[in-house]
């Protein structure tokens, strides 16, 4: 039973503060890491850049896209083949994620909507789904190691405009590092807009 003179129990509240701070710190740095990597998959898939995409995915991951299961070399051969082959242009735009994190796995659930401009054809097919993802920090890098994609609509919308007039002075997109995206340091020239714009698409060589 305590009186009047027992010396109060000694709190270090300095200490706990510290201690909450810096856990809050490696959720922040968790959670950024792990934004990093679904984006990575995002760029990699539009850019057919191979490496960066396979970057997001641990080696024994699982990838259940379209109805088939594939590794992420798989799904990589497989996701370029399919873009280079039957599109014209295509981009995955990521939205809201929601990330729970314990200890060293994750889920994450991403919302995607993605955009296909066939070849041949004067629609484009546009889809709204999420990414639905888990993840694990092996040697401190986090990757995902299983990955369900959902189709939550689709629908087709008309082509639109071409890339003439005003619009074929804008930058164009490549599929490989020959994208402005990957110059370091960035820089644009005339001799750019002669070469990497839609305008120099459209204008015949000599």
């Amino acid at each position: 039973m305590a009186t009047l003179t027992d010396e109060p129990p000694t709190v270090n509240i300095k200490e706990q503060q510290m201690t909450l701070k810096e856990s809050d710190l490696q959720r922040l740095l968790d959670e950024s890491d792990i934004l990093k990597c679904v984006t990575r998959y995002a760029r990699g898939i539009d850019r057919h850049d191979s490496e960066l995409l396979e970057s997001a995915f641990h080696p024994d991951s699982r990838d259940h896209h379209g109805g088939d299961t594939r590794s992420r070399h798989d799904l990589s051969e497989w996701g370029n083949d399919l873009h280079a082959t039957h599109t014209r242009s295509h981009q995955h735009f990521l939205s809201n994620t929601t990330i729970e994190i314990s200890g060293d796995t994750a889920h994450a659930e991403t919302y995607v909507l993605f955009s296909l401009w066939r070849r041949n054809d004067p629609f484009v097919d546009i889809s709204g789904g999420r990414y639905v993802d888990r993840l694990e920090r092996r040697d401190g890098a986090w990757g995902i190691t299983e990955r369900v994609v959902v189709v939550d609509w689709t629908a087709e919308a008309p082509e639109g405009r071409d890339t003439k007039g005003t619009l074929a002075r804008y930058a164009r997109g490549y599929w490989n590092t020959d994208d402005v995206s990957y110059r370091r340091p960035l820089s644009w020239d005339a001799e750019d807009d002669a070469t990497h714009t839609f305008r120099a698409l459209q204008t015949p060589s000599s």
